[in-house]
């Protein structure tokens, strides 16, 4: 067990273990914590204003074209209406995720950065060679976010940056996953320069 895992890294990693592939060893696992702020989750006052304006725009939009109907009025409306159904959707998303999505899980092994639903089923995985850029924002009572860059071809490309929030230890945990990557990608570089030859 790593000195930066409370109980419940314990209770990951005794879970998890059966789950590895051959070579593959647990650096650190730990969970976000239940209850996350908005600014633990990345989130502020700022982030909520360009919403807010957009959707009032296309109200306002929207209720001044009705005042004055015409065909085009009609086609402006339907799309601006269109506008507002898209915005709704993708802030539904967005909230559920951000503002109250469930806890997560994390496991980083010597290979890969798994982050676990909560019923332990991955939701995430990623090799640490493709990892960049890591970063601790520690946050109160001594847990903090976690961030890197991804650079991952194919099903999490989308991912640009992946965020562990509201872990304890974060700059801890931040040195251990910058090492393992750093090992990682050292091991990488042996294993081609091997295939070679």
């Amino acid at each position: 067990m790593n000195q930066y895992e409370n109980a419940e890294g314990a209770r990951i990693r005794e879970r998890f273990a059966p789950e590895l592939e051959d070579g593959e060893s647990i650096q650190w696992c730990g969970a976000s914590a239940e209850k996350l702020t908005m600014r633990e989750r990345g989130m502020s006052a700022r982030h909520l204003i360009f919403p807010v304006f957009c959707l009032s725009l296309c109200i306002i939009a929207m209720v001044s074209v009705l005042v004055n109907i015409s065909n085009i009025g009609i086609i402006i409306a339907v799309l601006l209406l269109a506008g507002i159904v898209l915005f709704f959707n993708f802030s539904i998303i967005v909230l559920h995720r951000v503002l109250f999505g469930a806890q997560s899980l994390y496991v980083v092994t010597n290979k890969k950065l798994y982050i676990l639903t909560k019923k332990f089923k991955k939701d995430v995985t990623l090799e640490l060679t493709a990892l960049s850029s890591i970063y601790a924002t520690p946050g109160r009572n001594n847990t903090g976010t976690v961030s890197m860059r991804n650079s991952s071809v194919g099903k999490y490309s989308n991912m640009v940056y992946v965020n562990l929030m509201g872990i304890e230890y974060p700059t801890k945990v931040c040195d251990i996953i910058t090492e393992a990557v750093d090992n990682a990608i050292i091991m990488e570089k042996k294993k081609s320069q091997a295939n070679r030859y």
